[in-house]
């Protein structure tokens, strides 16, 4: 003996007006989806524009990624600069421009001075035969300050 089932009959569904908790679970539904919808377009626009920060011209230019040993050395440069730490300063400093080790004292010696009115320049050599070069002098407040490189 089998048992058919009776073909579909739509006329037989319910279709009364929806309860309110119905609706309110439906519209909760709707604005969690577009919350999530909206949070997610946000996420894309931030991670994206952070990876390629505009530029003043309008372009944008994407940033290689920095070395942070490089970052490092920098950073303990400035503040060996910034509080005045010669020796801090020199542990980050190349051999080529520092290539005595800490505590050696290397001469330098006055090769020539310049003077022309309220400027001037000096030559240095460093040890018995490197020329360093000119540096620049400007007369303030009644004395000679060295000023940098001429």
């Amino acid at each position: 003996m089998s048992f058919q089932q009776p073909p579909f009959d739509s006329s037989t569904v319910r279709r009364g007006s929806m309860s309110p908790r119905d609706r309110w679970i439906l519209a909760g539904t709707a604005a969690g989806v577009l919350a999530m919808l909206g949070l997610g377009t946000w996420a894309v626009i931030a991670i994206t524009s952070s990876k390629h920060p505009s530029t003043p011209g309008g372009g944008s230019q994407a940033a290689a990624p920095v070395d942070p040993l490089a970052a490092a050395a920098a950073q303990q440069f400035a503040d060996a600069l910034a509080d005045d730490d010669v020796a801090a300063a020199k542990l980050v400093v190349c051999a080529s421009e520092n290539p005595q080790p800490a505590g050696v004292k290397v001469p330098y010696t006055v090769k020539s001075v310049t003077v022309n009115g309220s400027t001037g320049t000096v030559t240095l050599v460093k040890g018995q035969d490197t020329t360093v070069p000119a540096v620049r002098l400007v007369k303030q407040d009644g004395g000679w300050k060295v000023c940098g490189t001429a």
